[in-house]
């Protein structure tokens, strides 16, 4: 084997030196003098060694172009090809046919790749494909930075993970630290049984530690949830999500949505609260229901299907037909229940109701029943200083149409009620006492009353009556707490 090491033009850092051949002849083309290796030949040019199996040498253009089984050995990153022109006063590598860049943490394949052996970057626009440990990345154009370990995608972007598949039209990927950063629109989708969809046009994602953030109208939609703001983190392995800013979280098949400042998501414990400017929102056929509280809270039982939402502080809803307020609040799905506690005062129509707690059952999306639990009492205004009464132990309401329709009074049944004439003017008022009281409402007036044990009624004049003193224990009328409107859920008087 003929062994050729020697210098070319050494006082000069920039020539390509020839290191290794096993023959090498001299010839002239086009009035330039070119050296023709054959056999394991090996170029050096500072700290990048190029190795080919034969190659010609430009000596005036100090450029190379080689054939055969080519390598290309950096400090960072070795490359692969069938045919190589390399520029050595540029320092720029043209490889072409069966090419491929490794760096150990992954491997890069193309048709042609150009690479700088001095900044140690490459590109290429012909399509390729990155294959790391965990992931497979394809576009049809990118930049490789072999000294920051960084890949530069553009155009029909797509990376395939066991877990998921993103889809996105820039995308920067570190092969040392397997993240990915998005920038423009991109869609993540799952591949396991919980199909989950993530939308967003900034962010990124470790496939190591499964953490990622995203930002710009970010979503992550699953089944029957779905987590947006104005940016998120979410922990996968852990199955945590953190939202910020114009949170909304939307349960699609409870019809559902709450939105706030921040919420966290526990998809393990199926655990999530949201705190800020908080909003719940239930969708009816012909109708919503906003409900406002300091900390909203919803606790799911897979097993069941079952959810509950639990509201804190400062309870307010809104509804055309209902509002109320309360301390705190619980609803389940199990059986379409609110549940009202700590002071709650509730109004259908005219009407005002109050007790220690109170139960609102929905059926098929319409209001359904109410339970008051202890000191039951409801009002209802007749002008400024006359009000209707009705005061007992426990009361049951009844709905039609979303419309209060019936009451039953059971245990120290109490009522007042003005009576008006034909011009509809006030007449007379009927105070009675009874164990058990049946009232018909019709329009949010009171059409009936029905006193079904041990009935003590007296009609008086309106005349001779003192409006202040027609009022049974426990009175409170509560007009100016009353939410007027949705907006008005997030004032508390």
């Amino acid at each position: 084997m003929l062994l050729v090491t020697f210098m070319t033009y050494a006082q000069k850092a920039q020539r390509i030196e020839i290191v290794q051949a096993n023959s090498l002849e001299g010839f002239h083309l086009n009035g330039e003098e070119v050296r023709r290796l054959n056999g394991d030949v090996i170029f050096r040019q500072d700290n990048t060694l190029m190795y080919c199996d034969s190659a010609l040498f430009y000596e005036r253009t100090n450029s190379v172009d080689a054939f055969g089984t080519i390598r290309i050995e950096g400090p960072d990153a070795k490359m692969f090809g069938r045919m190589l022109h390399y520029d050595g006063n540029t320092k720029q590598a043209v490889i072409t046919k069966e090419v491929k860049l490794t760096d150990n943490e992954m491997t890069l394949t193309t048709d042609l790749l150009n690479y700088n052996t001095s900044t140690e970057i490459a590109d290429y626009n012909t399509g390729a494909k990155v294959v790391d440990k965990d992931n497979v990345l394809v576009s049809k154009k990118g930049y490789y930075y072999a000294k920051d370990k960084m890949v530069f995608f553009k155009d029909d972007v797509v990376l395939t993970n066991p877990e998921y598949i993103v889809k996105t039209d820039t995308l920067k990927y570190n092969t040392a630290t397997s993240t990915s950063y998005f920038f423009g629109p991109c869609t993540i989708n799952s591949t396991d049984k919980d199909s989950s969809y993530i939308y967003c046009e900034y962010g990124w994602y470790n496939s190591k530690s499964g953490k990622s953030y995203f930002s710009r109208n970010a979503f992550i939609q699953s089944k029957e949830n779905r987590l947006s703001g104005d940016s998120i983190l979410y922990d996968k392995p852990n199955g945590i999500g953190k939202s910020f800013g114009n949170v909304e979280v939307t349960d699609t098949l409870q019809k559902v949505m709450i939105t706030g400042d921040y919420a966290y998501v526990n998809e393990k414990t199926h655990k999530s609260i949201v705190t800020g400017k908080t909003e719940l929102v239930k969708v009816f056929d012909n109708d919503s229901l906003f409900m406002h509280a300091d900390t909203l809270y919803a606790v799911e039982d897979t097993s069941l299907k079952q959810k509950s939402y639990f509201a804190y502080k400062h309870v307010r809803i809104f509804k055309t037909d209902l509002q109320g307020k309360c301390d705190s609040l619980v609803y389940s799905t199990a059986d379409s229940t609110m549940h009202f506690f700590n002071d709650p005062v509730l109004w259908s129509g005219a009407n005002q109701l109050t007790a220690d707690s109170i139960s609102l059952l929905l059926a098929n999306d319409e209001l359904s029943k109410m339970l008051m639990h202890m000191n039951a009492f409801i009002a209802s205004s007749e002008d400024s200083v006359r009000y209707n009464q009705v005061r007992g132990k426990d009361m049951t309401g009844y709905f039609s149409d979303n419309e209060l329709r019936k009451i039953h009074v059971v245990g120290n049944g109490q009522t007042i009620y003005y009576i008006r004439n034909g011009d509809k003017k006030i007449s007379g008022v009927n105070r009675a006492e009874c164990s058990d009281l049946l009232i018909f409402v019709n329009e949010s007036e009171v059409e009936r009353i029905s006193l079904i044990y041990k009935p003590d009624a007296t009609m008086y004049p309106v005349r001779e009556t003192n409006p202040l003193e027609m009022r049974l224990k426990g009175f409170q009328w509560r007009s100016e707490i009353r939410p007027v409107s949705r907006q008005d859920i997030f004032n508390w008087r």
